[in-house]
């Protein structure tokens, strides 16, 4: 019992493990934007860990600078011990892990998904994938129909929103937070302070979002607002390019933008109110749940998708 005592407050004085990951890979880069880019995560999101491990120690670990950040005597001073201990760990985990074990599944896994996750979320990660499991062949559909309806033509699948059906294991993914997001070159002509600044642009639709921007703007209270006009398109990854391009603001699924949030070619002028859609869901398709290659993908998009839970709001 005292052993047990011991161990919990040895834990007690362990600082943040997630926030020492993002420490680690902002000194590596040397910018909040590229070890963004790494981890798979938005900058406010790497930003808010680093405030979170400086607060913990109660001293500034890195220097702000104008493109870039660099350490500071104590922050140099924590990397030391941070990489011994990860190199530390990294061989642990490398002798208890058993690649070649892993290594040895094979089969087919079909993945039928929404194509604005496919080409914005999951295309971007996929080699990690591969580099885990070498031998299983991905083959990857999209469509937007239930996927009750697709029958035996899927092992795994993603949707927005659960998904009933006798022969289907449904469960929650990962949550879709919303915000306005847009081009950092459009602020510079019609700058974002608030809601109403809103009324100076175009707001950019899809056809399976269409009601998105009057959700977003009852929760921001100006459930009347009028914008310049509005821009709309068949696909929401169409609309979330259009963003990218300078066309006007979208509200954007923060998952889906993490890769532009963190090169800088999207930004959230606006950190509030966020809107939370409906889940992304992961569906299985029960007859093929016990499969080594489909409990292959499940545990490792699970895993990616788990990696970026609670790094999704902007600080």
């Amino acid at each position: 019992m005292d052993e047990d005592r011991s161990t919990e407050k040895d834990r007690e004085k362990l600082p943040p493990l997630n926030a020492l990951r993002n420490f680690e890979a902002v000194a590596r880069h040397g910018s909040f934007a590229a070890a963004a880019a790494d981890l798979h995560v938005t900058h406010w999101a790497v930003g808010k860990q680093i405030r979170l491990l400086e607060d913990w120690f109660g001293v500034p670990l890195f220097e702000r600078r104008a493109r870039s950040v660099a350490l500071t005597d104590e922050g140099a001073a924590l990397l030391n011990d941070v990489n011994s201990a990860f190199e530390r760990l990294t061989s642990a985990a490398a002798r208890l892990r058993h690649d070649e074990v892993t290594r040895r599944v094979s089969g087919i896994v079909r993945v039928n998904v929404l194509a604005s996750f496919a080409l914005c979320w999951l295309l971007p990660r996929l080699a990690d994938f591969h580099a885990r499991y070498p031998d299983i062949d991905v083959r990857i559909s999209t469509t937007s129909r239930k996927l009750r309806y697709i029958g035996d033509a899927f092992d795994i699948g993603v949707r927005s929103g659960h998904e009933q059906g006798t022969a289907l294991v449904s469960r929650a993914l990962m949550a879709d937070v919303r915000l306005p997001a847009c081009s950092p070159a459009l602020l510079r002509t019609h700058p974002i302070q608030d809601v109403a600044d809103l009324r100076h642009h175009t707001l950019l639709h899809s056809t399976s979002t269409r009601t998105a921007w009057s959700h977003w703007l009852r929760e921001a209270r100006a459930p009347h607002l009028r914008p310049a006009r509005h821009l709309e398109f068949d696909h929401a990854y169409l609309q979330l390019a259009a963003a990218v391009e300078g066309l006007g603001v979208t509200l954007a699924s923060l998952p889906m933008i993490g890769r532009e949030l963190a090169a800088g070619r999207l930004v959230c002028p606006i950190a509030a109110p966020s809107w939370r859609a409906a889940d992304y869901t992961l569906v299985i398709n029960a007859d093929r749940a016990g499969d080594d290659a489909v409990q292959a993908f499940e545990q490792w998009i699970t895993m990616m998708a788990s990696r970026e839970s609670g790094q999704l709001e902007p600080v």
